[in-house]
């Protein structure tokens, strides 16, 4: 990495030192990617929700027929 591209992390970071920049740099990555494991789990929680609700309806239509 040179030196510009880490003294503008460390600004974004609000961090003081390299080593400080990269350990933030490496947790926000390792943070959003539990969040993104953490919402592709919550989507198939959803789709199950929602598919077991569709069954429901329509057995609840038929049954009306």
């Amino acid at each position: 990495m040179n030196a510009v591209l880490l003294r503008r992390a460390a600004q974004v970071l609000g961090t003081g030192d390299h080593q400080e920049t990269v350990i933030a740099a490496l947790s926000e990555i390792v943070a959003k990617r539990q969040q993104y494991t953490e919402l592709g789990l919550l989507r198939e929680h959803v789709e199950r929700i929602a598919a077991i609700a569709g069954q429901a309806l329509q057995g609840r239509d038929s049954s009306l027929a």
